[in-house]
């Protein structure tokens, strides 16, 4: 099991969901689905990430996620607004 020591500090309701919505507000289009045995991590239509154990998942989706939650909300709303902007 991970220790995610940052995520109820951090991330938008404290879980990891946060952090994929942090991410998809940057238009990353993320979502997790199950392959087989393996969870698979996709942008869009595109697999970015596949992991045979859901702690693997965990941590991929916590330091993406972590990458966005640690910023300053005004450097992260300007980012946001810069993309949508593109």
């Amino acid at each position: 099991m991970n220790d995610l020591l940052m995520l109820e500090k951090y991330f938008p309701g404290g879980n990891l969901e946060g952090g994929i919505e942090l991410a998809n507000r940057l238009d990353w289009g993320l979502s997790v689905k199950m392959s087989g045995d393996s969870f698979v991590v996709t942008s869009g239509d595109d697999p970015i990430f596949r992991a045979e154990n859901k702690d693997a998942l965990q941590s991929f989706i916590y330091g993406l996620g972590l990458a966005y939650a640690i910023l300053p909300d005004a450097v992260f709303n300007s980012l946001e607004s810069s993309l949508k902007e593109l």
